[in-house]
């Protein structure tokens, strides 16, 4: 009777192992520290990967006169003149969203001195710009480009936009930063413009020259 009182007693009682009690040693420390680090670099490894694989995926847009690639997470519509663009609705601004229209027009005239009918085509997309954009300022104009291996002048500009106006309610204005691509094919003008907040620009610049790059010319349809 007094052994299984014994034996009882032994399994209800706590034992202590005091080996847990004992302090890590410096080497284990420095262990466990190098290895929450280690853990903490992949972690991001793995995320700064996975993001780059995401805003690396191109979807492809094309029409009669041409295609490119624009990223594929970015939303494909028309605006108001039915031209296409393509916007990213994750973008820092939540009140401009930047974006990528594609234009297609007929060649225009300045009726101003010009050294060529893409530099004149150039001046009087400008003019039409400054009186379709508010506060519109021209920073550049930069020519010797080449989109779809034509000749291309690049039309960087400012302007003041109310994004809130078409919603009927008062809102703070934005400054936007535009760059249009202008290139000719006979007597037809393309434009690839491209427009962000000043704050979306930096970032939005790179995604910008990308898609220009990525533009070729559709052949014409045979007669």
């Amino acid at each position: 009777m007094e052994q299984d009182a014994t034996a009882l007693q032994r399994l209800t009682q706590p034992t202590l192992d005091y080996r847990a009690l004992t302090p890590p040693t410096p080497r284990a420390e420095r262990l466990a520290v190098l290895w929450t680090l280690l853990t903490l670099a992949l972690a991001l490894f793995l995320g700064w990967a996975l993001m780059l694989a995401v805003n690396s995926r191109t979807a492809t847009f094309s029409d009669p006169q041409l295609s490119l690639q624009y990223p594929a997470g970015w939303a494909a519509g028309t605006d108001d003149e039915g031209n296409a663009v393509f916007r990213n609705l994750g973008s820092e601004s939540l009140r401009f969203h930047e974006r990528i229209t594609v234009i297609h027009a007929e060649a225009p005239s300045s009726g101003l001195p010009a050294a060529s009918p893409l530099a004149e085509a150039a001046t009087a997309w400008t003019l039409s710009r400054s009186q379709a954009l508010s506060s519109f300022r021209n920073l550049a104009t930069v020519d010797g480009l080449t989109v779809a291996d034509q000749p291309a002048i690049r039309v960087d500009y400012a302007y003041v936009a109310d994004p809130t106006a078409a919603l009927g309610r008062p809102g703070v204005p934005v400054v936007v930063r535009g760059s249009d691509y202008l290139f000719l094919v006979g007597n037809q003008m393309h434009v690839i413009s491209g427009q962000a907040t000043e704050a979306d620009w930096s970032a939005f610049e790179k995604t910008l020259a990308k898609v220009v790059a990525s533009v070729r010319l559709n052949p014409a349809p045979a007669p």
